[in-house]
Formats: structure tokens, sequence, C-alpha cells
């Protein structure tokens, strides 16, 4: 049975991003570094939340560190979300194949997001510092767990949030974010107009 994703998300400074690397390097547990780079589909107008935030499912085809996984949540996502995740691994020589795959079920239009990713355990919570590359930094604060302990979990990261002083983003302000980084230019992809080979060059370096 999928586990119960509870994440909150907020914005960093570069300076703040660079104080948490220092402060999770001395009382964290360092996970790990991940590179990733994303498809993010959608069936709907992607240009503003709104049309699409009531949509439940959230489908991603990724690449972390040349290993390819398919992904979808389910569930309302905002700054603090609980949401049912789906995750298969899949050959990184297939992703390509993948991608056609999912074409023909309709699945043919999106987002590109590419990540850099440094990740922290400190106090049972997954800190993920995260710079998105000519944009700015962020950061993810997860728990996986049941669903009767979702609000536990919530308060939870709430709590070392307030103690690291940062904040998790509201809704109106989170929808505000995504709809920046979604109508930044070149990053979307319709692969009824454009071949994956084109995008796969351009973010070749996380294949």
């Amino acid at each position: 049975m999928p586990k119960i994703e509870v994440e909150h998300r907020g914005l960093l400074s570069k300076e703040k991003f660079e104080e948490l690397k220092s402060f999770f390097s001395k009382k964290g547990k360092f996970s790990g570094e991940k590179k990733r780079f994303t498809l993010l589909y959608s069936t709907k107008h992607i240009s503003k939340v709104k049309y699409w935030k009531d949509d439940p499912i959230d489908l991603k085809l990724r690449i972390t560190n040349k290993k390819a996984e398919l992904i979808m949540k389910y569930g309302r996502f905002s700054g603090k979300d609980s949401r049912k995740e789906f995750v298969f691994e899949i050959d990184s020589d297939k992703f390509d194949e993948m991608v056609e795959f999912l074409k023909i079920l309709g699945f043919n239009k999106g987002k590109l997001h590419d990540t850099h990713s440094y990740i922290y355990m400190y106090k049972g919570v997954e800190f993920a510092l995260v710079e998105i590359p000519k944009w700015g930094y962020y950061f993810e604060a997860e728990i996986l767990t049941s669903k009767k302990k979702i609000d536990e979990a919530s308060q939870k990261i709430e709590n070392l949030c307030r103690e690291l002083r940062i904040e998790a983003m509201g809704q109106n302000k989170f929808y505000e974010v995504i709809d920046e980084l979604n109508n930044r230019e070149g990053y979307r992809f319709d692969l009824r107009k454009q071949k994956f080979s084109e995008i796969q060059e351009r973010f070749k370096e996380y294949f």
C-alpha cells in the first residue's frame, strides 16, 4: 500500500540556502546529492495553476543521478500537502521509450524542470535544499507516513521549520511561484510539435 507523503515547501535566499547546508552538514545526516531532470506532464492548460490545481493526478517522468523513474502523486498539492505516491523504476536506457509510451496514452505536453539538491535527515524529517539553475532556491521538508498520522507529521515539520527559521509557502504564494516557473521561456514542452531528442540534447548532462 502506498505511503502518504507529507511535504512542506518554502523559498530560500542564497544566503539561507548556504547557511542551512552548513547547519545540516554539522547537525544532520547527509543522505546524498541529486541532479535531476523531470518531465512534468499535464492534460490541462498549463499557463496558470488555477486551470489545473484541482487535478489530483501529478504524473512525471524523471532521471536522477542517471537513474530513471515514473512517478505519480495523487491528491491536491500546495505549499503544504499530503499525497499518495507511486514510484516505478525504469531502465534509464528506455527513458525515451517511456516518453513515447506516455505520448501514445495522450500525455504529450507539460513542463521541463531541472534541479540540483542536497538531501539531509534532521530529527526524523528529510530536508532537501534545492537549487533551480538560473532561477533560485527553495526547501522541501518531507515525512512518509500513514493516513492516520498526517496531522502529526505536518505538525512535526512545522515545528522544525520554526526552529530553523524557515517558512512553508501559503497556498497563494505557492501558486504564484509555480506560475512563474511554468512560464519561463523554453521550459514548456509539446511532443506533438517537437522531438524529445531535441529536449534530451539540451539537458544531456542529466542522461
